[in-house]
């Protein structure tokens, strides 16, 4: 499937993520390493360890931990090696839980009651699987640390060693603990010894907890400050928080201020692009250019290195991303050596390795490069395949973008055949510039034998098209599905084991089946108003043979509803998302109480889509300066309001009604007028006087110009009075409105 396929409702959210939440990982402080801490639960860890299960010593040693680094953020916990499919290994080796996400501060409470309810049931020990996993938590950053605990070795026929020492390569480390006696635990060893970290035994609570605090660094906590800002929003569209490791901002006093207006709710898009930060197979790829001497010739005015340097630049930018991993060689452009073939033709060189997010620098690489001598396309050939060999990945393509044939002595097509027999999933597709027709018989020989395609280009324009159409070809061969896959998270299965989530952008770690709901939790604060927004990806997905395949037709679809923290019931508030790729909706959450909220993702229909989008976003929305939350009864101590102080506060989205306190007594005032304001045309409210012991004084609703009022208040009414603002119009009823309300007085001293 071509990505043109989400074009142009959901391509600007569907492509590379890495940007957006690399923001995240700019405030790590220099002395702190992101940390994934992975804890095996397979069926061993309930044998006895000096007379007590093996896992319940990891418990006490989890909660030891758990208040000796409350409140930090960059650390993860994973549990690994709990499939427990009777039938299915391959689902056993795949087995891992996210059960704390990078960028949650720990709580003793909560990490108690996580630990509490995991159970050692699986079947295999998945050590290389999750390993991966924990990669990708620190895949946005430039280090990182591992540290794993079990009690046994790798049984899913995977090699946790060679891993290890590649992740090394990359500046992150791997500790592993073992919890048992010595001699048990080689390849934990192995595992540490390759992955430049350390090897420890554990067989107390008090051993394993040293050991892992020994390996975490001093230094923990994101700093606490905001996060870089994304790029400008496109008109009609919202901004969604840089990173789900920032905090929203506490709550504060703000200077007084007219009333705010409500925040829009409008389409649901992202202004960068958008994927998970590493794909399970990215493609590899590695570019050839022609340097050669004849590369100097000159078509349309313009000499055709130039013109290859301009199609270049633009065809390369659509694999920019981490889902390929790119390489760039080139032959004949060293003119320090004779114009020789004996000198020249050896010069075919790999100026930028095959890695993921490099193609700035293959930018810089072409642009230093001066056409010279000869076109070694088959030694050129022989080392690509050499070059991708030692690449992770089964994907493989050559890009070969030539002027001319093989001057070299080689035989490009037998060595374009040898690739294609290796038995390896590579693809030799060749793009030929302005050649005459025998060199293009050669080039189209190529493409043949190494099972691609090849694109005679004339001139400049059709340069620029043939890379388009090779890199589409790319594109095809990754799963669009992971390519929709933002920051995945598994939710808890009750309001109780809901999953903590701060601002910002996620989908699930698997789809959902009918029925089946997964709980997170937003922790707000009284005062603040949350809002979990959803947007369509995808369609429906339906069952072809085993698979899970889109359909072509059916809509997808999933519902987020909120639910109560305090007595875990639904609140009765949902958003219902239906329809094709792009539709979007949203549901709000004003916290009267500071007890945040859950919010699940479900269906009572069909499956729910892994890729189903969801963002929160949490902003100050309190009713004292923007500050602290009014109640809605008198019995709950409203707010007081002072002369000559204005409010800003805010009805909606559950919110109906907020009550207030003066004080005559302490106003010194003759007579008082109430002023009240909204910015919204459509707000309809009834303002309520009521005395200090509850009984009704005045009523008045909105009349005229809704948008501004002022009357005065009887001077009848005792030493203290209350004012209620209720929302009198249904339809706002799950609007966010903003007022601004304020007292004037005449004083007896004048």
């Amino acid at each position: 499937m071509s990505l043109n396929f989400f074009k142009p409702k959901a391509l600007s959210f569907c492509l590379a993520f890495s940007a957006l939440y690399s923001l995240t990982v700019q405030a790590v402080e220099k002395d702190s390493t992101p940390t994934v801490i992975l804890l095996d639960r397979s069926f061993s860890m309930t044998d006895h360890l000096n007379g007590q299960p093996k896992f319940e010593i990891a418990k006490a040693a989890f909660r030891d931990l758990a208040h000796r680094f409350e409140g930090q953020s960059i650390i993860s916990v994973r549990f690994f090696a709990g499939g427990r499919d009777k039938q299915d290994d391959q689902v056993n080796c795949k087995a891992n839980e996210l059960s704390l996400p990078m960028g949650t501060p720990i709580e003793p409470a909560a990490m108690d009651k996580l630990i509490s309810g995991i159970r050692p049931l699986g079947r295999k020990t998945n050590i290389s699987f999750a390993i991966e996993q924990a990669t990708q938590d620190l895949a946005p950053f430039d280090r990182g640390k591992i540290i794993l605990i079990s009690d046994g070795e790798e049984n899913c026929e995977l090699d946790p060693i060679d891993l290890a020492q590649a992740l090394n390569a990359k500046n992150i480390n791997i500790d592993t603990i073992g919890i048992g006696q010595p001699g048990q635990f080689s390849q934990l060893g192995r595992i540490a010894l390759a992955g430049a970290g350390e090897f420890q035994l554990a067989d107390s609570a008090e051993q394993l907890a040293n050991a892992i605090g020994a390996g975490l660094p001093q230094a923990l906590s994101l700093p606490s400050t905001n996060p870089a800002p994304l790029p400008a929003a496109m008109p009609g569209s919202i901004s969604l928080a840089a990173s789900p490791a920032a905090e929203a901002p506490p709550a504060g006093k703000l200077a007084p201020a007219a009333a705010a207006p409500a925040p829009n709710i409008a389409p649901m898009t992202l202004e960068v692009e958008v994927v998970n930060e590493k794909p399970q197979e990215p493609v590899a790829i590695e570019v050839i250019l022609d340097v050669s001497g004849s590369m100097a010739a000159r078509i349309q005015g313009k000499q055709k290195m130039a013109l290859a340097r301009t199609a270049l630049h633009e065809a390369i930018q659509g694999l920019d991303s981490a889902a390929f991993l790119v390489g760039f060689r080139a032959y004949g452009f060293d003119n320090s050596v004779p114009k020789t073939p004996e000198a020249s033709c050896p010069n075919t060189e790999l100026l930028a390795d095959i890695a993921a997010n490099q193609i700035s620098s293959i930018r810089q690489q072409v642009d230093q490069l001066q056409p010279f001598g000869y076109t070694p396309i088959a030694k050129s050939l022989e080392l690509a395949g050499q070059d991708l060999n030692n690449t992770a990945s089964s994907k493989q393509m050559i890009i070969l973008i030539s002027d001319g044939e093989e001057t070299c002595g080689g035989d490009p097509i037998e060595v374009a055949a040898q690739l294609r027999a290796m038995g390896i999933d590579i693809e030799t597709h060749v793009i030929g510039f302005d050649l005459d027709n025998e060199q293009a018989k050669q080039m189209h020989a190529i493409a043949n034998a190494g099972g691609g395609s090849f694109y005679d280009a004339k001139d400049a324009t059709e340069l620029r098209s043939a890379l388009v159409s090779v890199v589409e070809v790319a594109q095809e061969k990754i799963d669009p599905t992971w390519l929709r896959t933002i920051h995945p998270i598994t939710g808890g299965t009750t309001p109780e084991k809901a999953v903590n989530l701060l601002p910002g952008t996620y989908t699930l770690s698997d789809f959902l089946e009918k029925g089946e709901q997964a709980y997170f939790r937003v922790n707000t604060k009284k005062g603040q108003y949350g809002i979990v927004r959803g947007l369509i990806q995808s369609r429906r997905l339906i069952r072809e043979g085993e698979k899970m395949v889109e359909s072509s037709t059916g809509y997808a679809q999933y519902r987020i509803s909120l639910y109560e923290m305090r007595n875990g019931k639904n609140r009765g508030r949902f958003v219902r998302l239906s329809g094709e790729p792009g539709d979007f909706g949203h549901v709000g959450f004003s916290d009267t109480a500071g007890e945040g909220f859950v919010f699940t993702i479900s269906s009572n229909y069909d499956r729910v889509h892994r890729d189903a989008l969801f963002n929160i976003d949490v902003i100050e929305a309190g009713d004292r300066l923007q500050g602290e939350e009014a109640p809605d009864t008198a019995e709950s101590e409203p707010i007081a309001l002072a002369v000559d102080e204005t409010i800003t506060g805010h009805l909606g989205d559950g919110d109906m009604a907020d009550i207030y306190r003066v004080s005559l007594a302490d106003s010194g005032a003759a007579a008082l007028t109430l002023h009240f304001a909204t910015k919204d045309d459509q707000f309809r409210s009834r303002i309520i006087i009521k005395s200090a012991n509850g009984n009704r004084i005045m009523t008045t609703t909105s009349k005229g110009d809704p948008l501004k009022r002022a009357f005065s208040l009887p001077d009848n009414s005792g030493n203290q009075i209350y004012i209620e603002i209720k929302n009198s119009n249904p339809q706002l009823a799950s609007r966010f409105t903003s007022y601004s309300l304020s007292l004037q007085a005449a004083h007896n001293d004048e």
